[in-house]
């Protein structure tokens, strides 16, 4: 590992419940990758249940004083993932939105950084509404970065300062994308595939602005709308915008990470947020005998770029396409975490440099706690020595039904 630092929770810090297996952050190089920060007291237990100002405080300053301690600031930041729960319809979504976003407008640097905001299921402990997650810039590389704003691109509802893309180094990082007008309307309602397209053809014009093309793109993000009233159409649905996805994918095939989701703006079938890496010797990570998996033969389940590891969204498919260990959620956590290091092993990596962890996690509300501390203690067994930073998201469903779990990471060497 190089010049890497693990930062665990300190003194009067939140904490989650139990052992402490993961970081608040890890500083690598001259980035810094920050944990999904809760809304916990130093104890794991949950502050202002239902509160969603209070909360959405609750993390930024949590965000803060973890950036403070390395000497940084939220003006640092470059990339910045909300995921909130709202239980409410869909039409009063957008208003919860614009009031956790006021809140948040008293936090965000001016420009801010490339951000996504979805409505997740839940969050890992009951009576948590929001978690906020993060990669910070520091040295000469913050001070050398690039704003991007494309002149056709959509805009938000509210005025914020965030911005669709930054560019630093050879880094571009993408923020979540969909498919709206200036006033932050939905374009193209009911139709997939022209949502799709119309978000890929912002991606392309952020990578544009940047100097780089989809031939750069390393990771795509998916968050596709979970339909409540047919649950059994998600698989389908998530096919078909992989499949229109195919027509943009140029040079080496990234990875990919799927779940469902409630999304900003009713209308709106899905977001996507992306990373790009400007580099000719980048490498596709293929290990033989991985198992199944949802993502078609066009995406990778690794990547190499200018040092950095990109590892997509793992799961327990086999290779005949059935989910393995079905209603078995430890076996298929230790499965995943398998097949992550499998995919690490291509660069002559281990999980021992995974600097950032995504969990995504198909629970009841009884059951989702419980999953994720077992998700914790697997890694715990697996990989000891690791402590990356963590984000873990419940989610209504993942790519095909009978996933439980679902894991992806970055790693540097």
């Amino acid at each position: 590992m190089t010049n890497r630092e693990n930062h665990l929770p300190s003194d009067g810090m939140w904490r989650w419940r139990g052992e402490q297996v993961f970081s608040n952050t890890v500083a690598v190089g001259d980035q810094v990758f920050i944990s999904g920060q809760q809304t916990l007291d130093k104890d794991g237990a949950v502050l202002n249940r239902g509160d969603i100002a209070a909360q959405t405080r609750n993390v930024f300053e949590n965000m803060a004083a973890s950036l403070s301690s390395l000497n940084m600031g939220l003006e640092d930041l470059v990339r910045l993932n909300t995921y909130y729960v709202f239980d409410g319809e869909d039409q009063d979504a957008t208003k919860f939105w614009e009031d956790m976003t006021r809140v948040r407008l008293e936090y965000f640097p001016d420009p801010g950084p490339a951000a996504t905001a979805v409505r997740a299921k839940g969050m890992p402990y009951e009576g948590q509404l929001i978690q906020i997650e993060g990669v910070a810039l520091r040295g000469e590389s913050r001070r050398c970065r690039q704003r991007i704003m494309p002149e056709g691109s959509w805009d938000w509802s509210i005025a914020v300062p965030l911005s669709q893309g930054w560019k630093i180094g050879r880094r571009i990082f993408v923020g979540g994308q969909i498919s709206a007008d200036k006033a932050g309307s939905p374009v193209h309602v009911g139709d997939l595939d022209a949502q799709t397209r119309n978000i890929y053809d912002y991606i392309g014009q952020i990578l544009s602005d940047a100097g780089a093309s989809f031939a750069d793109l390393l990771r795509i993000k998916i968050c596709f709308k979970y339909d409540s009233a047919d649950p059994s159409t998600g698989q389908a649905f998530v096919d078909r915008i992989m499949e229109v996805a195919q027509d943009y994918i140029k040079g080496p095939a990234p990875v990919i990470t799927a779940f469902a989701v409630d999304l900003l703006y009713p209308g709106l079938d899905l977001e996507i947020d992306a990373m790009a890496i400007v580099d000719s010797d980048t490498k596709v990570l293929a290990p033989r005998e991985l198992g199944g998996r949802y993502q078609p033969s066009v995406f990778s389940d690794g990547v190499m770029a200018d040092g950095e590891i990109y590892v997509g969204g793992q799961t327990a498919l086999g290779s005949d396409g059935l989910v393995l260990f079905p209603d078995d959620f430890p076996e298929q956590v230790k499965e995943v975490f398998h097949r992550l290091e499998k995919v690490l092993a291509e660069a002559d990596a281990s999980l021992d440099d995974v600097v950032k962890l995504n969990l995504f996690i198909v629970a009841e509300d009884s059951e989702v706690e419980g999953r994720f501390h077992q998700a914790c203690q697997a890694w715990a067994q697996i990989c000891p020595n690791s402590h990356p930073a963590i984000t873990p998201v419940r989610v209504h469903e993942l790519p095909k039904s009978g996933l439980l779990f679902q894991a992806d990471c970055v790693a540097v060497k």
